[in-house]
Formats: C-alpha cells, sequence, structure tokens
C-alpha cells in the first residue's frame, strides 16, 4: 500500500477548514484532568495522537466527554482503570504523560506502539528521577514502570533539546511535594512551544515563574489547577500543508478559521512559519468576511529562505519543500534536534534529491536549492506524518508520479489532510497498487519473451480500441490512463475520466450528425483531447482520420477531399501556426483549391476558440467552440452504446505518401490495430506495469498503434509530448516513470545527447524500439550505454503495422543495425524481380504476408491491387536480405521515397511542383545521409536557361504552395543534365550516390554499420 500523487501545475482552487489545535488540545486536555470540576474545551480535533492523549487519561479515570464541537473535562484525582496505559503512536502523549502517571491511585506500565519501543527518552526520565518519580526502563525505552507516589520536587537538569520533554517536567512540577526548579542545560530549541505550555498552566491556575533567558523554571508546591473554559485556535501547523500547496501552484484557496497572516496575530507555536512564507514570496491576504486567509496568484517563484529551526523545528519538512521550489539557496540552521522527532527529518528531506533538488546537510546545517521543476520519484514518509505530508505536497508539484510508503500516516495529526488536498483540484489517493514496472538485467539478455499464443492475441483482436477503455474504466478506474505533457503544464487523466470524457464528445459527434462509417477528421498534436476524440469517435462507429500537424493547407485540403469529413477537429494556435484561420482560407477557397477538391465539411470544431463567439456559419459551414459544445452537450449513454462498433469495422484512415504524386488513404479495422498492439506487447514482454512514453505524432501509425493504441490493450498509461524537447522528454520519462518508447532514430539521438551533456537517464526506461530505418550500429551501441535501455531495431508501414522487432533478450551483437526478427505469426520472403525466392542473405524485393495487413487504400482500388502480388503477399517496395536467424536488414528503397527521421517526403509530389517552377528546367529529388534525421532531401536540378537558382527561392516557392516545411528539399545541386536510363527512367541510385559524396559519406558505405 502506498500513497500515489500525481504531479500537476495546473490552477488550484477550493476551501478548506483548518482543524483545531492540536498543541492546544494535549495541552488543555491534561490540565483539565487535573483540575478537579469541570472544564469545557472548545474546537474537536481529530488528530489522532490528541485521541491517544483522551484514551490514556479515560483509563486513569478522567471522565471526557464530547458535547457537540466541546470537550466536557470532569477532572480530579487519577485513578487508573488498568495497570497498562498506551501512548499510542504519539509521542507528546508519552512525554507528557510519562511523569504524570504517578499522580495516579496504583502502579502502572505506560507503553506505545510497537516502534515506541525503539524510541529513547533517557534524559527525561533521568530528570523524572531528580524530581523524585519512580520510574524504571532497563532500556530507557518504552514500556515504562511508574510508581504511584508524588514527586519530591527538587533541582532538575534536563538538555534544551526537545522542547515536549521540558514541558512534561513543567506539567508534573506543580503537583510535587516540594518546589521544584527546572534548569535547562546547553541551547534551547523549540521555545515557541515551551512559551504555550507556561501560558496554559497559568489559564488553568497553575504558577510558574519563568527566567528571562527560559533556561530556569521556579514552579511552587501542592498547587491545585483550576477548571477552565478554553477555546482552541486553528492550527498553522496543519494549515502549512495547505499554504505550501498554494506556493507550489497557481492558486486561489481560501483557508477558513485562519484568523491571522502575521506571527504576531496568531496563538500558536509555529505562527513564525507565517512569517516565512510571506518572507518566501507567498500572497496571503487575510478576508474578514470570510474570516479565512486567502491565497490567489498566477504563478509565483518562491525567494530563498534563512531560518533558524529552534523557533519552528516541526516546520522543516514542509518549509524545506518550500525551499525546493524556490530560487536560490534557502539555509535551515540548528538542524540537530529536528533529527531526534518521530523520525530523522533532516535525513528524510534528502529524498528531496531523488527528485531533482540539491539538499545537503552541513554540520548543524540543512542547505536546499532547487531545480526548474521536481520531478516525480519513489519515497519513504519514514512513517512520520509531518514527512509524509510534506514530501506528497512536493509530488503534487513535480512532474510526474510519486509513490509514498506508510500512506495513512496523515491521519495522526491531520487527518483531514488528504481530503482537503484533492478538493482543491490534487490528485492524491492511497493505492494497494501495481507498481510500475522496473529494469532489471533480465530484460536485457539471456531472457526470452513469452511464448506468443494464438489464443491471446484473438481474445485482444476481439476487443475495439473504445471496448478497451470501457474494460479499464472498469476494472482501473482511478488509474492513470493519459498523461499530456504540455510544455508548460502536464495534465492527467484516469481510466474513469477518459471514459467519461469519450462519452462527452461522442454524444457532441452525434449530434452534429455523425453516423457509423462517417470519417471524422481532425489536425491535433500530442494532446490529451486527440486521445478522447479518437475514442469517442469510434465509439460511435466513425472512423478517426487523423492528419499530421505538420501538414499545411495543400495536404490539408486533399485529405478532407479524399475523406469527404463532414466533421473537423482543429486547435486555435499551435507553436505560432493557426489552424483555424489555415482551415478557414481552404474552405473558402472551396473547388477553387489548387488543383481543386470538393469538400464535405459541414461542422469545425475548435479547440482553444477565443474569438469570434461560436458557434457561427460561415458558407455554410457551421464554425463551434470546443468547451462551448462539450459545456452544452447532454450525454445519452443508451444512445452511444447503440452505435458501438464491432471489432471488424473500419477504425483508422491515415495519409500516407508514396510515389504516386498524391497521399493514399490506408484503413484499418479495430480488430487489426488491437491484434498489431497485443502482438507487439507479447514480443517484447509489455504489460499493464509499463508506462508507453509517446513523443512521435499520434497522427502517424507509430504514434497512434504503438503508443495510444497499444496504452489502450496494455491498460497502462500513455505519456504524451506535444512538442519535442529532449530535456523535457527525460524529466517526463523520469517523472512518469516511462518504460517504452517507439520512435524514429532523431529522438533516439537526441536523448543520447541530452544525457551525454549532464541530464539525469530515466532510471525507469526498458526498450527504445527504434522505427522509421534501421538504427546505426554506433548509435544503438552508444544508447544500450548512455540510457542502459535495450534498444531494438524494428520494420513497420502504415499499412503493415509492425512485421519484425527484436527483443531485448536478443544477442546485441546480432541485431544492432538490423530491423529485428519477423513476428510470431508474419511470414515474409525475399524475391527477385521475376518474382523468384531468393535464398537467405541475398539481397531482394522484401514482400510480407501478416494478419495486421490493411484493408486497401480509399477509393483507389487500382493502387491496393498494385500493392499486392497475386498470390496475396504485400510488396513494401523495399530491398532488403533475410538471414537464416530471421533477422531482417532493409538495405534500399524500390519505391523513390526520401525517409527524414521517420517521416517519408512525397518525392514525386515535390518534384511535380518543382516542374512547374519557371527557373527549372528538369529536376529530381534523391536521399542525402544525415547523422540525426538519417536523410534529407538534396535536389538536383537543371536550371532554365539563363536563370540563377537557389534554395531560397525553390523553399519560397513551395512555401507560396502551403507545402509542410518537413517536405522542403534542404540542398540544391545545379547539374547539367539528370541522369536518365535509355527509356528516360531517372537513375535514382547515381543521384543518392552523389548525394552522399556531397555529405561527406562515400558511396558503397554501409550506414548501418557506421
Amino acid at each position: 500500500m502506498h500513497l500515489s500523487v500525481l504531479g500537476t501545475q495546473q490552477r488550484i482552487c477550493g476551501e478548506a477548514q483548518v482543524p483545531n489545535s492540536k498543541y492546544h488540545a494535549h495541552r488543555a486536555l491534561i490540565l483539565a484532568s487535573l483540575a478537579p470540576g469541570t472544564s469545557r474545551i472548545t474546537g474537536l480535533t481529530d488528530a489522532r495522537h490528541v485521541h491517544y492523549t483522551v484514551a490514556m487519561l479515560r483509563r486513569l479515570g478522567t471522565r471526557i466527554d464530547v458535547d457537540g464541537g466541546t470537550y466536557v473535562v470532569r477532572g480530579g484525582p487519577y485513578v487508573p482503570t488498568a495497570d497498562s496505559i498506551s501512548a499510542g503512536s504519539s509521542g507528546t502523549t508519552l512525554y507528557f504523560m510519562a511523569g504524570l502517571a504517578a499522580l495516579g491511585s496504583r502502579d502502572v506500565t505506560v507503553t506505545g506502539q510497537k516502534y515506541f519501543q525503539r524510541r529513547p527518552i533517557g534524559p527525561l526520565l533521568t530528570a523524572l528521577r531528580q524530581m523524585g518519580v519512580d520510574v524504571d526502563s532497563p532500556t530507557d525505552c518504552p514500556p515504562l514502570r511508574v510508581r504511584a507516589h508524588a514527586p519530591t520536587g527538587g533541582e532538575v537538569h534536563i538538555a534544551g533539546t526537545l522542547s515536549q520533554w521540558i514541558s512534561g517536567l513543567l506539567l508534573l512540577a506543580p503537583f510535587a511535594t516540594g518546589p521544584t526548579t527546572v534548569v535547562v542545560d546547553g541551547t534551547l530549541n523549540e521555545r515557541t512551544y515551551l512559551e504555550l505550555t507556561v501560558q496554559m498552566m497559568r489559564q488553568f491556575g497553575l504558577q510558574v515563574e519563568v527566567h528571562q533567558d527560559w533556561h530556569r523554571f521556579e514552579i511552587p508546591p501542592g498547587q491545585q489547577a483550576v477548571p477552565t473554559d478554553v477555546r482552541m485556535p486553528p492550527d498553522i501547523g496543519s494549515a502549512a500543508f495547505g499554504l505550501a500547496a498554494a506556493a507550489l501552484h497557481p492558486a486561489d484557496l481560501l483557508l477558513r478559521g485562519l484568523t491571522s497572516v502575521t506571527a504576531g496575530g496568531a496563538d500558536h507555536p509555529e505562527a513564525d512559519f507565517l512569517d516565512i512564507a510571506a518572507d518566501m514570496g507567498l500572497p496571503m491576504v487575510y478576508d474578514a468576511g470570510s474570516d479565512a486567509v486567502r491565497v490567489r496568484h498566477d504563478g509565483v517563484r518562491l525567494g530563498p529562505a534563512d531560518i533558524d529551526c529552534r523557533l519552528v523545528p516541526d516546520m522543516l519538512p514542509i518549509l524545506s519543500v518550500m525551499a525546493a521550489c524556490a530560487d536560490g539557496e534557502s539555509v535551515f540552521r540548528n538542524v540537530e534536534h529536528v533529527r531526534l522527532k518521530e523520525s530523522d527529518r533532516v535525513a528524510a528531506m534528502l529524498q528531496l534529491n531523488s527528485m531533482g533538488a540539491d539538499v545537503r546537510i552541513s554540520g548543524s546545517e540543512l542547505r536546499v536549492r532547487g531545480p526548474a521543476r521536481l520531478a516525480g520519484a519513489d519515497l519513504s514518509s519514514f512513517n512520520d506524518h509531518r514527512v509524509l505530508m510534506s514530501l506528497a505536497v512536493a509530488a503534487s508539484a513535480a512532474e510526474g508520479r510519486s509513490t509514498l510508503t506508510y500512506p495513512n500516516a496523515y491521519r495522526i495529526s491531520y487527518p483531514e489532510f488528504l481530503e482537503a488536498m484533492n478538493s482543491f483540484g490534487l490528485s492524491m489517493q492511497v493505492e494497494e497498487g501495481r507498481a510500475l514496472r522496473r529494469k532489471s538485467p533480465g530484460t536485457r539478455r539471456g531472457h526470452r519473451p513469452a511464448q506468443l499464443t494464438a489464443r491471446s492475441i484473438e481474445e485482444s483482436a476481439a476487443l475495439t480500441g473504445p471496448g478497451w477503455v470501457r474494460r479499464w474504466a472498469r476494472e482501473r478506474p482511478a488509474e492513470t490512463a493519459v498523461v499530456d505533457g504540455r510544455p508548460r503544464d502536464t495534465g492527467h487523466l484516469t481510466w474513469a475520466e477518459l471514459d467519461s470524457g469519450a462519452d462527452r464528445i461522442a454524444a457532441m459527434l452525434l449530434s452534429l450528425g455523425v453516423q457509423p462509417g462517417d470519417r471524422v477528421a481532425f489536425q491535433l498534436p500530442n494532446w490529451s483531447e486527440f486521445v478522447l476524440l479518437t475514442v469517442a469517435a469510434l465509439r460511435i462507429g466513425a472512423v478517426a482520420a487523423p492528419l499530421m500537424p505538420i501538414f499545411r493547407e495543400r495536404e490539408v485540403a486533399f485529405a478532407l477531399h479524399r475523406s469527404r469529413a463532414a466533421v473537423v477537429v482543429v486547435p486555435e494556435e499551435f507553436r505560432g501556426r493557426h489552424y483555424a484561420a489555415e482551415l478557414s482560407g481552404i474552405l473558402a477557397a472551396g473547388t477553387g483549391t489548387d488543383p481543386g477538391y470538393d469538400l464535405a465539411v459541414r461542422h469545425v470544431v475548435v479547440i482553444g476558440a477565443a474569438a469570434p463567439p461560436l458557434p457561427v456559419r460561415e458558407r455554410g459551414v457551421i464554425w463551434h467552440g470546443w468547451e462551448q459544445e462539450l459545456a452544452e452537450t447532454e450525454v445519452d449513454r443508451d444512445l452511444i452504446d447503440a452505435a458501438a462498433p464491432a471489432p471488424d469495422a473500419p477504425a483508422q484512415l491515415l495519409f500516407t505518401s508514396g510515389t504516386t504524386g498524391e497521399p493514399k488513404g490506408v484503413l484499418h479495422r479495430h480488430s487489426t490495430l488491437s491484434r498489431a498492439a497485443a502482438m507487439e506487447a507479447q514480443q517484447l514482454e509489455l504489460d499493464g506495469s509499463d508506462a508507453v512514453f509517446v513523443p512521435s505524432p499520434l497522427a502517424h501509425q507509430t504514434g497512434f498503434l504503438y503508443g495510444m493504441w497499444l496504452s489502450f490493450v496494455l491498460g497502462a498509461p500513455q505519456i504524451l509530448q506535444s512538442v519535442w524537447e529532449p530535456e523535457r522528454a527525460l524529466t517526463m520519462l523520469r517523472g512518469w516513470k516511462g518504460t517504452f518508447v517507439q520512435a524514429a532514430t532523431p529522438f533516439l539521438t537526441d536523448l543520447v545527447k541530452a544525457v551525454e551533456a549532464g541530464a539525469a537517464a530515466p532510471a525507469s526506461l526498458r526498450i527504445f524500439v527504434n522505427t522509421g530505418a534501421a538504427v546505426p550500429r554506433h548509435l544503438a551501441e552508444r544508447a544500450t550505454r548512455v540510457l542502459d535501455t535495450a534498444v531494438c531495431g524494428a520494420f513497420g508501414t502504415t499499412e503493415t503495422c509492425l512485421g519484425s522487432v527484436s527483443s531485448p533478450g536478443d544477442d546485441p551483437a546480432l541485431v544492432w543495425g538490423t530491423d529485428g526478427r519477423l513476428l510470431p505469426g508474419v511470414r515474409a520472403r525475399i524475391v527477385s524481380d521475376e518474382g523468384q525466392l531468393l535464398p537467405a542473405g541475398i539481397e531482394g524485393n522484401f514482400e510480407l504476408l501478416s494478419p495486421t495487413l490493411f484493408e486497401g487504400y480509399l477509393d483507389r482500388p487500382d493502387l491496393t491491387k498494385e500493392a499486392f502480388t497475386d498470390d496475396g503477399w504485400y510488396r513494401t517496395g523495399d530491398l532488403a536480405t533475410l538471414d537464416d536467424a530471421g533477422y531482417l536488414r532493409i538495405t534500399g528503397r524500390v519505391r523513390d521515397v526520401i525517409n527524414r527521421g521517420g517521416e517519408k517526403i512525397p518525392v514525386a509530389e515535390i518534384e511535380q511542383l518543382l516542374y512547374r517552377h519557371p527557373g527549372v528546367e528538369d529536376v529530381a529529388l534523391a536521399a542525402m545521409p544525415d547523422p540525426r534525421l538519417g536523410e534529407r532531401a538534396c535536389a538536383f536540378v537543371v536550371p532554365a536557361t539563363g536563370t540563377d537558382l537557389t534554395l531560397a527561392e525553390l523553399i519560397g516557392y513551395l512555401d507560396s504552395y502551403q507545402v509542410s516545411k518537413h517536405y522542403w528539399p534542404e540542398h540544391l545541386e545545379l547539374v547539367q543534365a539528370i541522369p536518365r536510363n535509355p527509356v528516360g527512367k531517372v537513375q535514382k541510385f547515381l543521384l543518392r550516390e552523389r548525394a552522399r559524396e556531397l555529405a561527406g559519406d562515400p558511396p558503397g558505405k554501409d550506414r548501418s554499420q557506421a
């Protein structure tokens, strides 16, 4: 069992009632029990260690009743009802009552929970004996044997380490038979707590004379406490956690009952916390109308603090958390006595280092310096309530998911803690929990994957994508399903939230007229809205038709024309591009769009629309605001369920480019996608304890199938990154404990470089499946060493899904530089141009037969027929070899496609556009090797007579046609003629050799071994 905390930078809002002071409650209850008559203590507390004090006093014969919100205490001589009285797990109860138990009418044994048997209290026992208390403990730890006998008084010496020991002596001294002098030796810590003890003793009619330096106390003998009515003030020690949460997040919080924002106006031993927090920059204002303190801001960066822990010792844990989120270095002085609390709290806070902070002990000081943002981690609470709550607050602002041991420790002092934090919008849950997968040596070498069974694959194929979501929403409703890692903030959805959110969007789509089989187009980044919308569209039998965010107007117009989508969803803006405005231009052009497309769009939904107010009608198209439309949508679950698709229904329409000069619409069914994800999961031994990191675009098959859909099949969280930043990726991998990534070579290269530059490697990452092109051998070796991660080669296409992948247990010497081994159930063959089967190791045309093949190209039966052989094998268009061990190596491409970082450039389409440039006589594009992206486009151009062409001019020309910049050539080579064979076909192999020379890569060199 653990406390699971999900970090966020989102705004927290709400209000909470600050509980009553447990410090006042302990002292008031004990003093009332010693005052013959009836005392009324108004202001109950649910703090468990106050309950332990009440329970012990009742065992000593004191009657304590609860009347509404008041303790009614009838005090008088102690008459123990049992031989043994327990302090439970309350150190305060133990320290205060160890001596007072001697005032009873019979001998008693003072005990506590099991771990109290290791808590040394020798200095307190020595001082009690000096006062004349007959107390025995062979180990100077509980249990204690206390004999019934009034103390005799005298001069008592005790170190000033812990105020509770001194308070225990002061509470007992008035009832001694002789005068008592309590002398504090050495440094006095925690004076404010002693001030409270003395103040409350005087309130109950007891005399205490305090010397000016608070090192000497003189107490007359034979006193009797007077019944008193006391009202408990708010507990600043509990309020500190709400205030700290408000400091770490944009906030609008109201803490009711907290009557002051300055130490001088608060009757509490920890009131100095308020001044420290204010000095660090936390904006707190007392709202008299609400009798509450309000914290409202859009995000603050705290300043460092210099704190003397003798004043606020119990505040060190939460203040150190605030310091870890502040600029500069904070210093906590005189921390030695804090190490003697319920745990060594100083050592406990060193765990902030595992979250990315810089915390160190230097003599009697604790120094804290924070990172830009903390990262999630697995932490120990040391079974200490303040450590647990403090680290939970830190985790709430960290990137990722954190876990804490002894999750219920908070109940001893602040039982409302979890309820308050969750009411603010933070996510803290006590879970039995399945721990996320960790790396182990067995996942590297010598460990074979589990045997793939036809039954398990078939069972997986029988569930649709939305069906998987429904399942996990039932079985794991509170577990994380989606992590939305936007650059400035991370949001997250549970399976229950994903399920219900998809229902609402499905209802919206139904209201817009979407029917089963319709295509819903959307051009979205890796946001949670992409996942929600996909599940929603598929849930009502529609087909998801995502468009790559890099697509410009030309590509988008064609995809909308071909898909016949009536509903389109776009963001208002992303990375400086205004997608809604671009789409408006496409729709305005209508059939005039070059080359002239017939569009069926009737509804456009805009995410994040600011103006004009939506919905509006424009040229027959109705524009809607995402947020407004969802807020007004009524969910009819029966209507949604009635439209649910069968597993063999179409699910996905992705547009890819080939050699035909136009994008092709690839259709896949639910069953195919679920089967493909399950096949990889079993090959790589992935399960629900993994966490899938998704930096590849969700609109690309890598992200859609082996990110999002794989997460559905596994019941594992998917961690989305919408803008590629290697350092941010590493932070998310560490914080959310990502175990699996499938992405192209540039992503792997950038992660390796970032770690080599000093960033921390993600400890949980087990597997990186490299797709798009064979990972270069030297990169695989380097990544395995630097990231401590298995790097697996793979081959797949939009049409086939994965056909091959190596496994973490495979011998690296055999797999690095290859495209893996065929998945069980997948067949491959290498054939000559004449269709003859070639032996192992001989290069030829690569053909594939797989249960995960696509249904065909949308509205292009000619292209579909061309893609398959007469006996049903898929022509990949690649040249390859297949060795005796079953390892595949792609050696070249038959089809003329340039692979730029896993994204295929539609060469023929770009060439056709460039041919139209008045300065171009002839043109051909070829792949130029690139160490990071794999390949870039090199344009070989024969310029028109008298024309002096530049690369910038060609790029500007393509930009005018709204061609995605990812498709622009990045090198221009002017030539006198394009090499062609006798029948006029461009000899691209000559151009590729020339491009390798231009890139400094000698022709004939095998780059996979580079």
